[in-house]
């Protein structure tokens, strides 16, 4: 977090789990000396399946149930928090008891799950573990145990109860004739009921035989639920997938998502760090993967099938199973609290807004009524700013996706590096896919775009809707363009530079005055300001300035790969923007101050930049 405000930091003990015959208060810690606390209650496993479970495997889930607790227990400021990332980023100095003290003290196997939680959450945990007094664990403290019998998955698979789980459970079952597990996670309590309704439907049309529901509540106490964003969330649903997957004797979990989830490219222009969610992102997948395999001693797999899908093509899955005529017992909206029976979807939320879209874009509307939704997809009106925000990115994003060429999905969306060396692939057949899946996921939603606005209206659409939001946006378009056209002094319209001074001595570089910058991003910028100073030395003209490829960045800056160069790139870039913010500039101006040429390689933006070095004297 170099030239950051430090992440403030609190101080975490975590006691030894406490039966108390109802399943509450049973894992306890303290942050800052406050009490705080977290039930924990797993649904239907047999006592035999459960007894025969590894220490270890207890151990993963209790540390996961706190991890979860203590990103829930401190604020990040709110979604008004100007300093984006002060207090977004936060550090937590954890003392754990464990079963397993051994296993858990190894050093690669804690950094394996600092870096995880990391890069999942945003925050830094330090863990030190210590040796539970009480090793011997009583099951029922945990779980409700289900009549004995021989029934065993195939597949353990996270069930949300939304499109994408659903219909990923549709085609293990239907097409792989794979007996599954659905694991589910939840706190709310209106989600459980939805979750068991959906798989009761599912059993009438698919057998009994075919999956069983295994429901994990964990449920923050009073006081304990301070940060609604719950970035760690994923890793306890992760956890409690593989353990009931290992309980199981089988070595898989399987999360079923979208590609355009799971790549998480920032549809909405302030959402940044924390704020976008890498529960399925390819790195945290195989982040997953990594730490459970060294947690177990044994190779484990943690993958997402539907990486290669649209939204509209996971409902399209659906509908060729035969199972369009259940979609309505599925759930997207993140506004749990607020569903009622009548309205069960706001159409507010991103997740509503995705839904929506896929479903007119299958023509299944049939199967997902409008009046299913608070607030009608493109004639609704958008009161909040924010509201009004979510849905125009999120179509002007998808008409951009659709025409977007390779370079400049490279260029706009340096983000999608830090996916495409996870996906198994060559990097640029990676990256090729890749923008193929987003030009599908653009033209879907431009096809309904395009089909509400041609279509025969009597009433003008609110100003404040989805379309006539849009309809604004294009006639601004239009008419900047225009007036670029006969501008008689295009002078004015150069983008803004910026001076960068370079103290040597010190390793500190300075931002026009106002911005300082040390550690990994300094070190990169230098490398890159070398060559700028050639290019000036030189007298070539700025767009002629040379260019460093990977390789040579690598090596100068101690790096192993391309792929480590471009996540240095990416970070950095969000680094310079997050600084740019809290500075009151524009954030993608600090983002700009690197130029990526693809295929050829970086250098500082020679029309955005002027280098200096500072006097050593």
């Amino acid at each position: 977090m170099d030239g950051a405000a430090p992440p403030s930091e609190h101080i975490v003990t975590c006691f030894a789990p406490r039966a108390d015959g109802r399943g509450d208060e049973q894992l306890r810690f303290d942050i800052d000396g406050k009490a705080k606390a977290v039930e924990l209650r797993i649904g239907h496993l047999r006592k035999s399946v459960v007894v025969a479970l590894p220490d270890i495997a207890i151990d993963l889930i209790e540390l996961a149930a706190f991890v979860y607790a203590i990103d829930s227990s401190i604020s990040r400021g709110g979604l008004t928090d100007r300093q984006m990332g002060a207090k977004w980023h936060r550090r937590f100095r954890v003392t754990l008891p464990v079963r397993k003290l051994e296993t858990w003290s190894n050093p690669a196997l804690k950094r394996e799950l600092e870096e995880t939680l990391m890069f999942l959450s945003g925050d830094r945990f330090s863990f030190t573990f210590t040796q539970m007094e009480e090793a011997e664990f009583e099951p029922e403290r945990y779980f409700d145990f289900d009549e004995e019998d021989a029934w065993q998955p195939d597949t353990v698979l996270m069930f949300s109860g939304g499109l994408d789980s659903f219909a990923g459970a549709l085609e293990e079952i239907i097409e792989r004739r794979n007996k599954v597990a659905l694991i589910s996670h939840f706190s709310a309590t209106k989600i459980a009921p939805i979750q068991r309704d959906l798989y009761r439907h599912m059993v009438q049309r698919l057998g009994p035989n075919a999956l069983r529901h295994f429901p994990m509540r964990v449920q923050l106490r009073r006081g304990t639920n301070a940060e609604g964003t719950h970035r760690a969330r994923s890793f306890l649903f992760a956890a409690l997938g593989m353990a009931t997957s290992v309980a199981f004797g089988r070595d898989r979990v399987a999360f079923y998502e979208n590609g355009i989830v799971s790549l998480n490219l920032p549809p909405v222009g302030n959402v940044v760090g924390t704020r976008a969610t890498r529960t399925t992102h390819p790195q945290t997948l195989q982040r997953f993967e990594c730490l459970f395999s060294q947690i177990f001693s044994t190779p484990l797999k943690v993958d997402n099938p539907f990486f290669w899908r649209t939204k509209t093509e996971v409902v399209e899955t659906i509908a060729r199973l035969g199972m369009a005529d259940q979609i309505p017992f599925t759930r997207s909206c993140a506004d749990v609290h607020n569903q009622t029976k009548q309205h069960p979807h706001c159409g507010r939320c991103s997740q509503c807004i995705d839904r929506r879209f896929a479903i007119l874009a299958s023509r299944l509307q049939a199967h997902d009524p409008e009046e299913a939704y608070r607030i009608d997809l493109m004639s609704g009106p958008r009161g909040r700013v924010q509201d009004k925000e979510i849905a125009l990115s999120y179509v002007r994003c998808a008409v951009e996706y659709e025409v977007m060429t390779l370079e400049e999905l490279a260029t706009h969306y340096p983000a999608v590096f830090d996916a495409i060396g996870h996906l198994g692939e060559p990097e640029e057949t990676a990256l090729k896919r890749v923008s193929a899946l987003l030009r599908r996921h653009g033209k879907a939603v431009a096809g309904v775009v395009r089909a509400e606005l041609s279509g025969h209206r009597v009433e003008p659409y609110p100003d404040n809707s989805l379309a006539g939001l849009f309809g604004s946006m294009q006639r601004s378009q239009l008419q900047g363009a225009v007036t670029s056209s006969i501008k008689t002094n295009p002078e004015s319209e150069k983008p803004a530079t910026f001076e960068l001074v370079f103290d040597r001595r010190h390793k500190v570089l300075t931002i026009d005055g106002i911005i300082s910058i040390t550690g990994a991003t300094y070190d990169l910028l230098n490398c890159l300001a070398n060559a700028h100073l050639r290019g000036s030395g030189d007298g070539r003209e700025p767009l002629d300035y040379p260019i460093v490829e990977a390789g040579k960045l690598a090596s100068q800056l101690g790096l192993v790969g391309d792929g480590a160069v471009r996540q240095r790139v990416g970070r950095s870039r969000g680094l310079l923007g997050k600084n740019f913010t809290s500075a009151g500039l524009e954030q993608q101006d600090g983002r700009d101050l690197i130029e990526n040429l693809p295929w050829h390689g970086y250098r500082l933006n020679p029309t955005r930049v002027r280098v200096r070095i500072a006097s050593e004297s």
